[in-house]
């Protein structure tokens, strides 16, 4: 594909290729780093006359959508200074989505060296936050400091084991394509070891999900590709042994384990004791409360409460239920689609999964897009993963990728 101007388009890839890279270590630097992409791709836009579609336009046009749902909800919110907040903290599913109708489309080695940029990102957040877990460990004597949310450091873990995924993801498919790290394959399996130990560390349940999820597409993967089944059962075999082994061999991650299946043992009991007593609840039972309160806010607004206005929704219905706990802690949906749902009501839903089929279908089936939209639809049913920057970047950065692959 030739550029008419090569300078300004190379310097629009290389501050994809720099935001790709800082996405999982760099949060305060991210906002910079867009404001740049977008001023230079209008500056070439209005110099050349020209918009090009993207080889997946719905994608991006169903994020917009929820972004101009997110603009009519301020018109009907009883909370307008809270909707405008999150307009700013959400201004990326503007952003991104224009950015698809003004940039060239990729390359597959474009798009190539920005997956490659993110996993130096990702290994450079791994030595990041391992160092600081070392020394805080070292310095307390207590292992405690080197897992969880101490692990993550600055950010959630579940936002970084969903980092660290598709992490895993791209070095199993260079690793299928003889493409080794340092050229040298002992080196790249060891770096995919690496990670699923970081994923366990991270103690992450929807983390540990994602992971096994990511192993299982890559077996499915590998199969498509024509690589024998007894290489690919293999590969699987032994990384989800390893990554269970430890999992269920580390005492403050096999403790999270137990405490899930527990947790839902205690939650079907209470319900069926009409028990809302919350003072001990953990994170599992707590997650149940609050998709219960979304789903009550959803069928009381089919249309959501407005833009800003859910959190309150949610904090009245814990206090009618007696659920002291989640409303003093803020609680969020803990779910995606409820979230936007008790927001946007039943057309922000339809936007949202619109959004991921449409990036499901991108490109015939490419199995990078499809490994992206399965593993972000995962996280989406744990956690509001687009109620954060850590979350809204990210998501909206890889839609405006795998949405302009050129075809």
């Amino acid at each position: 594909m030739e550029l008419t101007t090569p300078k300004r388009n190379n310097f629009i890839f290389l501050s994809l290729l720099a935001l790709s890279f800082a996405i999982p270590w760099a949060k305060k630097a991210l906002p910079t780093v867009i404001a740049v992409i977008l001023l230079i791709a209008f500056y070439n836009a209005i110099r050349k006359k020209s918009l090009t579609v993207p080889s997946a336009p719905s994608a991006p046009i169903s994020l917009l959508a929820i972004f101009l749902l997110l603009i009519i909800g301020t018109t009907y919110t009883e909370h307008p200074v809270d909707a405008w907040n999150e307009i700013g903290i959400k201004l990326s599913f503007f952003i991104f989505p224009l950015l698809a109708f003004i940039i060239p489309n990729f390359t597959k080695q474009e798009v190539s060296k920005i997956q490659d940029a993110f996993i130096s990102g990702c290994f450079l957040y791994i030595a990041i936050t391992g160092s600081h877990a070392a020394y805080e460990t070292i310095r307390h004597n207590d292992f405690f400091y080197a897992s969880y949310d101490r692990l993550s450091w600055y950010i959630h873990p579940t936002y970084a084991s969903q980092y660290q995924a598709i992490n895993l993801y791209f070095l199993g498919v260079m690793g299928m394509n003889g493409q080794y790290l340092f050229k040298r394959a002992f080196i790249h399996y060891l770096a995919i070891a690496l990670v699923l130990l970081f994923i366990v560390l991270l103690s992450s349940k929807a983390g540990f999900i994602g992971a096994i999820a990511t192993l299982l597409f890559l077996f499915v993967q590998s199969i498509r590709k024509g690589i024998s089944i007894i290489k690919s059962f293999s590969f699987l075999l032994i990384t989800s042994s390893l990554f269970i082994i430890t999992i269920l061999n580390l005492p403050s991650t096999s403790q999270r384990v137990e405490n899930a299946i527990t947790d839902l043992q205690i939650a079907k009991q209470r319900s069926e004791e009409n028990d809302s007593s919350t003072s001990q609840a953990t994170s599992t039972q707590m997650r149940i409360i609050t998709w219960k309160a979304s789903l009550s806010v959803l069928c009381d607004n089919p249309f959501g409460t407005g833009t800003g206005g859910t959190q309150q929704a949610l904090n009245t219905i814990y206090l009618q239920n007696s659920e002291e706990h989640p409303a003093n802690k803020n609680l969020n949906s803990h779910n995606q689609f409820l979230q936007l749902g008790a927001e946007l009501g039943w057309p922000g839903i339809s936007a949202i999964l619109i959004c991921l089929f449409a990036l499901w279908q991108a490109q015939g089936g490419n199995f990078n897009t499809r490994l992206f939209v399965m593993v972000s639809a995962l996280n989406f049913l744990f956690e509001s993963m687009l109620e954060a920057q850590a979350g809204i970047v990210f998501f909206s950065f890889w839609l405006l990728i795998y949405s302009k692959i050129e075809k």
